[in-house]
């Protein structure tokens, strides 16, 4: 079982009654089941059982068991895949060792090599909970996935019942969605960069694993210099895409699953064991001498960020029936040469919608919250303001600025705010108060141009 899967049953059935009790339905004499001792955790007994799958104790153990938790808690995700790869059985074997056709997939790990044993066991672990985590969002079950650990990354094949396009499309952005919350919280040193590879196939498949020319090409295209280049050029971007011919030829360019052909560029490779052409998808950035000049026209911005980041200056959170206003105020904002992220115009038909949203609020530097009574009763747009407060709770970088624009009274977290009004403001003294106001929070200082006037008596 997965860690994901053994932290699961730890959670669910915490308790040796509850244990013992799903075993046995599972088909586990309550003989033959691992002790639970006085002082053991949950996670600890379920390791055990790990372990005794693990040593042959019962045949299809692992996926008797979930299905198991699954009737008992249909609605846990985790538990729910055990369902979905029930028909599963037959994916991975086939008749006298004949190949079979499957999605190859590698990954590796930028500069693993040069890590400590301690960085390096932290990564594998970060890695194989990383591709898990993408898996099950995606909705592919356990059982159509085997990977190989290469020490630096892993190399997968995934079943033919899988459509390729699943793969290319969603697991891959699953990945850099997953990739990019577990690297939210780490230093460069503990920071998981990504090439992945992806390609297509007859695969032999066995207990012991599996062989055949396009896991080559997979682990061949991983390591060539177009793929590295992306994360050399980019530094911070967390993973970088490259895609065979062939796969290209069947996903991205029928533009399944919203695959887009010009967000790839065409690439030769010339490697060991493998000469042909390929495609590297390229997000699209802004070059960091444009992104400089920029931010110097902007004004300076005292938060953490790095200053050749792709992204936005700001993401616009507004209800929808405040459209009108936040179109408007985002084209004030681009008047000024600020990048601003809004839903109406950045969101394009056939776009991932909470993709394209978690994308902006990881790359945004501040949000700022259309703020009115419609507003404070959206509950779908509250997620987006309080992420920038939980990355800046005490506001010293300003990354959470409300722009009310009706009357209304925010309450809770919102109300501690300091906000910009432009309530009752005709149209050009609102678009001076809202740059001037946000220039101010931006350099993150004010003083006025003329010198204030003297209090004390004239003369």
């Amino acid at each position: 079982m997965t860690d994901r899967e053994i932290r699961a049953l730890a959670g669910a059935f915490a308790t040796s009654l509850s244990a013992v009790q799903l075993l046995e339905r599972a088909g586990v004499d309550r003989r033959e089941q691992p002790s639970w001792a006085p002082a053991q955790t949950p996670l600890a007994f379920w390791a055990e059982v790990n372990n005794f799958l693990d040593s042959g104790g019962l045949p299809d153990g692992r996926q008797r068991i979930l299905a198991a938790a699954a009737k008992h808690y249909p609605a846990n995700r985790v538990f729910a895949q055990a369902r979905a790869s029930a028909d599963t059985a037959g994916w991975f074997t086939a008749p006298d060792d004949l190949p079979m056709p499957y999605t190859v997939l590698a990954l590796d790990a930028v500069r693993f090599s040069q890590r400590g044993t301690l960085v390096q066991l932290a990564w594998r672990r970060g890695l194989r909970e990383v591709v898990e985590q993408a898996l099950e969002r995606t909705g592919i079950p356990a059982d159509a996935v085997r990977l190989q650990d290469r020490g630096d990354g892993f190399l997968g094949v995934v079943a033919a019942g899988i459509p390729k396009a699943r793969i290319a499309a969603d697991f891959v952005r699953e990945l850099r969605i997953a990739l990019r919350a577990y690297n939210r919280t780490r230093n460069d040193t503990g920071r998981v960069r990504l090439r992945v590879a992806l390609h297509h196939g007859d695969v032999i498949v066995d207990d012991t694993g599996f062989a055949g020319q396009p896991t080559v090409v997979a682990a061949r295209l991983v390591d060539a210099p177009p793929v590295r280049q992306v994360l050399q050029d980019i530094p911070s971007e967390d993973l970088a895409l490259i895609v065979s011919d062939e796969l290209y030829a069947a996903t991205v360019a029928e533009r399944l699953r919203g695959l887009d052909p010009g967000e790839f560029r065409r690439v030769d490779v010339e490697v060991p064991k493998f000469s042909g052409t390929a495609w590297v998808q390229v997000q699209v950035q802004v070059p960091a001498a444009a992104l400089s000049a920029e931010t110097e026209r902007a004004g300076a911005v005292t938060d953490d960020t790095p200053s050749d980041a792709p992204g936005w200056d700001f993401l616009i959170s507004a209800a929808e029936p405040d459209e009108s206003w936040a179109t408007w105020i985002a084209w004030e904002l681009e008047a000024q040469k600020y990048r601003v992220h809004i839903e109406t115009w950045d969101v394009l038909p056939g776009s991932h919608v909470v993709g394209r949203l978690n994308d902006a609020i990881v790359h945004s530097k501040r949000t700022l919250v259309v703020l009115s009574e419609k507003y404070l009763q959206a509950a779908q747009v509250q997620a987006e303001w309080q992420a920038a407060w939980q990355a800046d709770p005490n506001g010293m970088r300003r990354k959470l600025i409300p722009v009310r624009v009706a009357e209304c009274e925010p309450d809770g977290l919102l109300r501690g705010i300091v906000h910009i009004d432009l309530v009752g403001l005709p149209q050009e003294a609102a678009a001076t108060t809202l740059v001037e106001q946000l220039k101010r929070s931006v350099d993150g200082r004010y003083r006025p141009s003329d010198p204030p006037r003297f209090p004390g008596p004239k003369g």
